[in-house]
């Protein structure tokens, strides 16, 4: 995001160079902006009407998931490994990012598809 992009948001001058090196730093720190980031700023930007943004980060995160959970899949597919209906099941209906780039990666060198759920594979309760 530009300086004249944050002053857009009605931050002064200093201010916004101040808020963007700190936002800055953060997204450095993390793998990059959150689905919910994203839509914040897309929203501002594009002038979204109320609740659009949360309806759009809420589809995205979800395309993102399904992305990860078919690739997954493939990369099991691929390798020969049977996947049997209730792996399947699991790794389509999981919602959670981090636990499906964790089986994404293990997808790549376990034997058997129950191997993707070891220790510290888990997703957390919905």
């Amino acid at each position: 995001m530009s300086l004249a992009a944050a002053m857009a948001f009605g931050l002064a001058p200093k201010k916004a160079t101040a808020e963007l090196h700190k936002r800055f730093k953060e997204i450095l720190k993390r793998d990059g902006l959150s689905p919910w980031e994203i839509a914040y700023l897309r929203g501002k930007i594009e002038k979204w009407p109320p609740g659009y943004a949360e309806q759009w980060a809420a589809g995205y995160a979800e395309g993102r998931a399904a992305v990860r959970a078919e690739g997954i899949l493939s990369a099991l597919e691929a390798r020969g490994i049977a996947v049997p209906a209730n792996v399947r099941e699991r790794i389509a209906s999981c919602t959670d990012l981090d636990a499906l780039a964790l089986w994404l990666d293990r997808s790549l060198t376990v034997t058997t598809a129950d191997d993707l759920f070891g220790e510290g594979a888990e997703a957390p309760p919905e």
